[in-house]
This record gives C-alpha cells, sequence and structure tokens, in this order.
C-alpha cells in the first residue's frame, strides 16, 4: 500500500476579537500558537497586539506613540514591528524578554520592522536621509541597520528573513517595475523576475530557501525549480504570504463568484506541499485572507490572518488545521 498524501482538514477558525476597536488583523503566529497583529483601539488608533490563548488580545505598548505595529514573532516570543516615537518619527523595534529597543533608521524619519527570524535578526524598510524613497534594511546583530539596495530604482522593502539571515522582498528596477528579490551576505540581492510581464513581490522565505509572493498569480520560487505558479482558487489572482519548512503555502485567492457588490470574493488557502489548495473558509461573511503559517505541532497547523465576519467586519482569525 502506498501512503496516502497528507488531506488537510480545518478543526476550527477562532475569532481574536480586538482592542475595542472596529478591525483587527492577525500578522504573524509561532510554533506556541501565540499571534500579533495591529487593532483598531475604542479611540481609532492602531495598536499592535499579543494574542495567547488563555490571555486574550492585549496592547503591547512597544513604544511610547501614538500608533504602532507588530507583524512578526518568533518562537522565543520576541516582536518585531513599528510605532510612533512620541516626536513626529516612526521606528523600527524588536521587543525581547518584555524590553523594547528602538532600531533606529537609514537616516530618515521612519523604519518598521517586518520580521524576525530565531536567530533574533530583523529585516523591514527605513527612509534614507534626504529622500522619500523606502529602502530595505537587514540587522544582522544588534545596533548594524544595512541598507540592501534595490535593483536599480529608487524603492525597496524587505519582507522576511529566514534562519540563516537570507532575505527577501521587492525592489524597483531601473525601469521602475518591482521585483521579487533574494538577498544573501555573500551574494547580494538578487532578482528573481516575475511571471510573465506582472510585477512581482516575494513576501516569505522557508530554512530550505523557498520564497512565496505574488506575481498576479502567487508563486513558489526554488533553485531547482526556478518560478511556479502556483494557481487560484477558481478567480483571477491570488498572493502567497507565507511557506513554512514542510512546504504549506497560505495567502488569498480571489474565487470565481461575486459579492454583493459586485467584487470578486477573496477567500484565505492553504496549500498543501502535495500541491492541494484549500479554502480556508471566513466568520461567516465573504471574504478572508491568510498570511502566515506556523510549523507543525503534533500533526496540525495554525494560521493567522483575517475575515469578514456575518457583519462584514474585519476580524483576526486563528485557523487551525490537521493534517490527516
Amino acid at each position: 500500500m502506498g501512503e496516502h498524501p497528507a488531506r488537510p482538514s480545518v478543526v476550527s477558525i477562532h475569532e481574536l476579537g480586538t482592542l475595542g476597536g472596529a478591525v483587527s488583523q492577525a500578522k504573524a503566529v509561532n510554533g506556541r500558537g501565540h499571534v500579533v497583529g495591529t487593532s483598531r483601539d475604542a479611540r481609532g488608533r492602531t495598536r499592535a497586539f499579543l494574542w495567547q490563548e488563555q490571555l486574550g488580545i492585549v496592547d503591547l505598548k512597544p513604544l511610547t506613540g501614538v500608533n504602532t505595529s507588530a507583524n512578526d514573532i518568533n518562537d522565543h516570543g520576541e516582536i518585531a514591528g513599528g510605532g510612533d516615537t512620541g516626536f513626529g518619527d516612526f521606528h523600527a523595534y524588536l521587543l525581547s524578554e518584555g524590553t523594547s529597543f528602538d532600531l533606529g533608521t537609514l537616516g530618515g524619519n521612519e523604519s518598521e520592522a517586518l520580521a524576525v527570524n530565531r536567530p533574533g535578526q530583523v529585516a523591514g524598510h527605513s527612509r534614507v536621509a534626504g529622500a522619500p524613497a523606502k529602502r530595505a534594511f537587514f540587522i544582522p546583530e544588534p545596533g548594524r541597520m544595512v541598507d540592501l539596495g534595490t535593483l536599480g530604482g529608487a524603492t525597496s522593502i524587505a519582507h522576511d528573513v529566514n534562519d540563516r539571515g537570507e532575505v527577501v522582498g521587492f525592489a524597483e528596477t531601473a525601469a521602475g517595475q518591482p521585483h521579487a528579490f533574494l538577498w544573501t551576505a555573500t551574494a547580494g540581492m538578487r532578482d528573481l523576475g516575475a511571471l510573465g510581464t506582472a510585477a512581482s513581490m516575494a513576501l516569505a522565505i522557508n530554512n530550505h530557501t523557498a520564497i512565496v509572493g505574488g506575481s498576479g498569480h502567487a508563486f513558489l520560487w526554488t533553485e531547482r525549480l526556478g518560478t511556479v505558479d502556483l494557481g487560484t482558487l477558481g478567480g483571477r489572482t491570488s498572493c502567497a504570504h507565507d511557506i513554512n519548512d514542510a512546504g504549506c503555502v497560505v495567502g488569498v485567492s480571489q474565487t470565481a463568484t461575486t459579492d454583493g457588490r459586485g467584487l470578486p470574493v477573496t477567500r484565505a488557502f492553504l496549500r498543501t506541499p502535495d500541491g492541494q489548495m484549500l479554502d480556508l473558509g471566513t466568520l461567516g461573511g465573504e471574504h478572508s485572507a491568510a498570511v502566515a503559517v506556523s510549523e507543525p505541532v503534533d500533526g496540525a497547523l495554525w494560521v493567522v490572518g483575517h475575515s469578514h465576519d456575518a457583519a462584514a467586519r474585519t476580524r483576526a482569525v486563528l485557523w487551525s488545521v490537521r493534517l490527516e
């Protein structure tokens, strides 16, 4: 008897609530099921949150200012994001063991951390002195922020970093076209191209240097296969937001149906390593999106993102998916 491929089944979808406002969105989940993201509070401010099953949703308060974000969490519980400093600037931070570290900028007045790996290295984007364009940065060790440059254009943004310090994101070419990139300390920034003539961006990289993102359709890039079109849930466009070391990919795709306004219905998806693309469903509304996936724990995955509820409100959600 041959082995049957693991077939995913959604065990549950759990609403994570808000910090008192109308909207919340989950951005990352670690192997312990701890979730970070952003939520509006009762005063309408955008605030970074941490959600744990025992404690529920809590305002992180990483920096002193009004608006804050939490974009990633590693298995040590270190959290990366950005926030107002109270002086009109917005700075990347790393929250580690209860202490928040302002990571500074590349010389401008704005930066934000979008990813932190297990060793605590951080990637994101920052403005440089005297220029409006954002530039991708990588912090290989505390106190050293490296400008990763561009592919010839003005702008670049780093979206993810794996445990080997390989960074992915998108950068403008000399023609102004955004292209997915892979940056390593030895080879610098490499243009990963696109699907056809579309713009492309890389949003995640795992520890096997498998990269996912969007270029009209969700794509997977590996050194061996190049860029692979992952298709859609029946609609025109899709985008992959995360990939774990097991090769499970999550993202968002248009479907073949339209909502009450005549717009394409968008759904969170999980793509298994054997190529099945599963619609993860919603909280009762029409739209959902998945943005991060954990490593498998005892045959189960955590997937986070956001969904419309039956009243069309956007809520942070945690899906629990068992691979059978």
